[in-house]
């Protein structure tokens, strides 16, 4: 499919460069209490070239030769609107927004920008859309995000109020976690295509498609009723009003990663620098042969019955054979990280018909890579709060993650009118991540004391690739004859994946020259396949009903509907290696090549027709952490806008939603097919045990108040009830293995959805174009909330249960101005800061606490939320200078400690170390070219999770390292 967009590109570029000659107008017109004016006339004075506002937003847009134009804006029952002074430039959309008063205009906002759409994609125009929101929301606009340097989605998110952002992908709103965080891609959700989260990974997301990013921070029925910290709406780019194209290429250094000998590698295939598994880490083909589990050559016992069976030993050999060896890791000298992207758009008519099309491709290779990290893990062994932790293991890490990421997006619109509108996009994401990983140390639970003649090693070596294809068609219209009634649908296709090929993984002790993998004691070395695949269909109806306009014309009722269904597959292979006859580890020299080399494995030798065997491989597999399961939701809500007074708007009504989500595990299929093939009854008992099922109706009410204490400042209120779901790794009934430092995980099928009372209050202020300062407070009511918490068992093991409540209360403080109030010299510095304060906490369950308080009296019974930081701050000084073509921006984000996992039974949980993130972007334009450099984690504080009892513990620390780039871009 890229290799079509990309040609289809190339084809557009050659094709339409001649065009590229003339310049643009576009905006939107406002009346005077800012509501979108359809239908508008906007005409260059004395001729007839101009467009009429559409019959959805307001919008409007249209060519024009290069020059200096009077605009002239006119509607029936107003005074016409005279715009001086507005400069068309070639190759370049100059953006033109206008509001109409009672009996003159003001023109908000006159800007030259190579961006399509005025209102939705400027700075200034974003806080137009927060001013007039029906709901409290926080936005970043495109020129925000590309000041910023920001790569993906993910990270243009660390800069919005209150968000913070984990594992570079998930997004917390409020410090909640992604359970209560709702991500929707032009409004339909994205799925989540990692089993152990519920919200989508926003990496997959390049910046470059996108429009913009809305936070909204109280809910209304029209949204998802997963909503608790907040929904996030990533909108892609509206399509050009002018040919455009463009192409970019930048470089980045990192100290720690790039230009280095010692980076930790192996033969993944040819492709892995795209980011793709070619076929070399694929299961071997002979694993498909049925003749294995009719001889039992796949069996722990293999190696034993292959002695005095020829066919088996063949078989054994076979199969051992083609898995060969491929344990080393190896050290490579990697270069610089970089990126390439092109995108290119147009608009053409098809009769009277605008037809627009957006298409983009990108391609980045990145190396990331730390060294002398630790991992740790530390338990109270008992004896109250006064003695000391015990130490697990105490390891240094090494880890090197060469990644390779491809992407594209193609998008078409067809406006049949003004008052029809018709999108179809296709977003094409796809990263592949190989990794190799050295653990050594102390490991005291296995015997090893982490002296030079007596330590631990673990080493892993994998590559997962995940891919996302959505394919999205929507639709606007308004019904000029039936009082502008608007229209809007929308449906997609998401095929999402995350495979898992051939993670290898090896622990043993070395001792002098002694190699133990003795598996009394330590894993055997294993090779896992795991494989995800998710197929989402979703489908969606708003219909917005304009009532009581003589009163408003903000009054509106609003109903519809929405769709969704996922069904999943997961399934999880492991082959481990045991020794028959071979040669021990030790013998080997502790050395993979031999142990595991051709004289080794499988059939050594035979004498007397009996045959030797040496390393075999069998199925560990374990049926239950394969599974299947379907996630469905179904929705329908009515709400109303209704206009109390000229300053007091409220916005209330009821969304209910129906949960269904089904889950079994391979289990369940092999008891229906054993019963059937030996004739008895299934075990119900075995069935109910491997199954979950949930079935619930949840009704959400909402009530939204904005009171106007000015032309510029509003008061909002709000009380919302709203959900939280497990997702189907929660309810999963089976136990999975997280590889070494991490417990066995078992899901619940017991699980309930939690239910969230919401209480919401902002003031807010915009001083100028551009500015803005508001304070929020909000106090959140949990019922049933999702939490980890520990299983009964001889080792470490963790699951998931619903406490009886939490309560969590916050305060925000969002700033954004202009210095040109300090000097006329610094009016092309702007100030922005925000800062969100929570405490919360949430009740730990009764079991746990009776547990906890028998190894520790003084364990408590309430705990931080996982993920939650009590602090985040964001703040960045920009400087902008648009005739000499400069943009500076200096930006910091910073969160405090956040629980990260609970501790082991009576032991202090573990945190996350808060830390600040320093980044300086410096752009220079010049005619078409654009130059950039970029520093980030300037600061390059430790990444450390940590525990204090009677001193401070570290279970985790490592640097990423300062990087440094320089781009390069060229667009018309």
């Amino acid at each position: 499919m890229l290799q079509r967009i990309t040609s289809l590109v190339a084809f557009l570029l050659v094709a339409n460069f001649a065009a590229a000659q003339k310049g643009a107008i576009s905006g939107t017109v406002f009346d005077e209490d800012g509501f979108p004016m359809l239908g508008a006339n906007v005409v260059i004075e004395g001729t007839s070239v101009g467009a009429q506002t559409d019959f959805l937003e307001g919008k409007y847009q249209f060519q024009a030769d290069p020059g200096n134009y009077t605009i002239v804006v006119s509607y029936v029952g107003y005074a016409n609107q005279v715009i001086s002074g507005v400069n068309v430039a070639a190759n370049e959309t100059t953006v033109l927004d206008v509001t109409f008063g009672a009996d003159e205009g003001i023109a908000l906002d006159v800007d030259v920008t190579v961006t399509a759409t005025a209102l939705e994609r400027s700075e200034n125009a974003v806080l137009v859309l927060r001013q007039n929101s029906d709901k409290v929301q926080d936005v970043i606009s495109s020129q925000e995000i590309q000041r910023l340097g920001a790569g993906t989605a993910a990270a243009a998110l660390t800069k919005v109020t209150g968000t913070t952002v984990v594992d570079g992908k998930y997004v917390y709103v409020r410090g909640l976690g992604d359970r209560y965080s709702a991500t929707t891609l032009n409004g339909l959700q994205l799925p989540s295509i990692d089993p152990y989260r519920n919200s989508a990974q926003l990496d997959l997301i390049p910046t470059n498609v996108l429009d913009n990013i809305v936070a909204s921070k109280t809910f209304t029925p029209d949204l998802p009723g997963d909503f608790t910290g907040g929904s996030v709406n990533i909108k892609i780019k509206a399509l050009p009003e002018r040919f455009t194209w463009g192409v970019s290429a930048s470089g980045s250094y990192n100290n720690l990663s790039n230009f280095r000998n010692d980076f930790l590698t192996y033969n993944g295939g040819k492709q892995i620098g795209l980011g793709y598994n070619d076929g070399t880490l694929d299961r071997p083909d002979v694993l498909n042969d049925p003749r294995l589990d009719d001889l039992g050559a796949l069996l722990s016992t293999a190696g034993r019955k292959s002695r005095g069976n020829a066919e088996i030993a063949s078989a054994v050999e076979d199969v051992a054979n083609s898995f060969g060896n491929a344990f080393n890791l190896n050290n490579k000298r990697v270069g610089p990280d970089y990126s390439l992207s092109a995108n290119i758009g147009n608009q053409f008519n098809i009769g009277s018909m605008p037809l627009g099309f957006f298409a983009t491709v990108s391609y980045s290779r990145d190396f990331s890579q730390y060294t002398n990290g630790i991992r740790g893990n530390y338990e109270n062994p008992g004896g109250g709060a006064d003695g000391n932790l015990q130490e697990i293991y105490n390891l240094s890490d090494s880890k090197s993650v060469e990644s390779g990421k491809l992407g594209g997006m193609l998008g078409f619109t067809l406006r049949p009118s003004p008052s029809n509108n018709i999108s179809f996009y296709t977003l094409y994401s796809h990263q592949g991540f190989l990794e190799g990983r050295i653990l050594e140390g102390s490991n005291q639970s296995k015997g090893a004391a982490g002296t030079a003649d007596n330590f631990y090693r673990s080493q892993a070596s994998s590559f997962m690739e995940r891919e996302l294809i959505d394919y999205v068609v929507q639709g606007e219209h308004t019904l000029t004859g039936l009082g502008n009634t608007k229209i809007e649908w929308s449906a997609n296709f998401v095929d999402s994946e995350q495979n898992e090929p051939d993670l290898r993984f090896a622990e043993y002790i070395e001792q002098g020259e002694r190699y133990i993998i003795d598996p009394s004691q330590l894993s055997r070395p294993s090779r896992y396949f795991r494989d995800l695949s998710d197929n989402t269909y979703q489908g969606g109806l708003d219909i917005t009903v304009p009532v009581l306009q003589k009163r408003s014309r903000g009054n509106a009722i609003k109903f519809g509907g929405q769709y969704r269904t996922m069904n999943r597959d997961f399934n999880e292979s492991i082959y481990a290696y045991e020794n028959d006859r071979g040669i021990s580890f030790s013998e080997a020299g502790g050395d993979f090549d031999v142990y595991f080399g051709a004289g080794n494995l499988g059939v050594l030798e035979e004498v007397s027709d009996r045959n030797a065997v040496g390393v075999f491989i069998y199925d560990n597999s374990n049926l239950a952490n394969s599974y299947t399961g379907t996630y469905d939701v179904s929705a329908a809500y009515a709400m109303m806008t209704y206009e109390i007074s000229p300053r007091l708007k409220a916005i209330f009504g009821l969304r209910a939603e129906n949960t269904r989500i089904l889950v079994e595990s391979d289990v369940v299929e092999n008891e229906y097919r054993q019963a059937v093939e030996n004739g008895r009854d299934p075990d119900l008992v075995r069935i109910d045990n491997n199954t979950a099922d949930i079935d619930t109706v949840a009704f959400m009410p909402a009530l939204n108040l904005v009171y106007k204490l000015g032309e510029k400042t509003n008061l909002r209120a709000s009380f919302t009830q709203t959900v939280a779901r497990p997702n189907m790794r929660e309810v999963a009934p089976f136990g999975s293995f997280g590889f070494f430092g991490e417990p066995v995980v078992f899901g619940n099928p017991d699980l309930k959805l939690t239910s969230v009372d919401n209480y919401d209050l902002r003031y807010e202020i915009f001083p100028n174009a551009g500015e803005v300062l508001a304070v929020s407070a909000f106090y959140k009511r949990f019922r049933d909330p999702i939490v980890t918490t520990f299983r009964l068992s001889g080792e470490q093991q963790f699951t998931w249960t619903n406490s009886e409540e939490a309560n969590l209360y916050g305060l925000e403080v969002e700033a954004r101005k202009s210095l040109a109030f300090v000097s006329d010299k610094l009016s092309g510095f702007v100030l922005g800061t925000n800062l969100t304060f929570i405490e919360a906490d949430q009740q730990i369950d009764a079991k746990e606490v009776a547990d906890g308080q028998e190894v520790n009296p003084d364990f408590s019974g309430s705990r931080q939320f996982n993920g939650q930081s009590p602090f985040v701050a964001n703040a960045n000084l920009s400087y902008g200078d648009a005739e000499r073509g400069l943009d500076v921006m200096v930006a910091y984000n910073y969160f405090a400690d956040r629980l990260q996992s609970i501790g082991a039974v009576g032991s202090p949980d573990i945190f996350e170390r808060g830390r600040g993130q320093l980044d300086v972007s410096i752009s220079k334009k010049v005619q078409n070219f654009k130059f950039s450099l970029r520093a980030r984690n300037l600061l390059n504080p430790a990444f450390e999770s940590f525990s204090t009892f009677d001193r401070e513990y570290i279970f985790q620390s490592y640097e990423r390292g300062r990087e440094f780039s320089f781009g390069v871009s060229y667009g018309i």
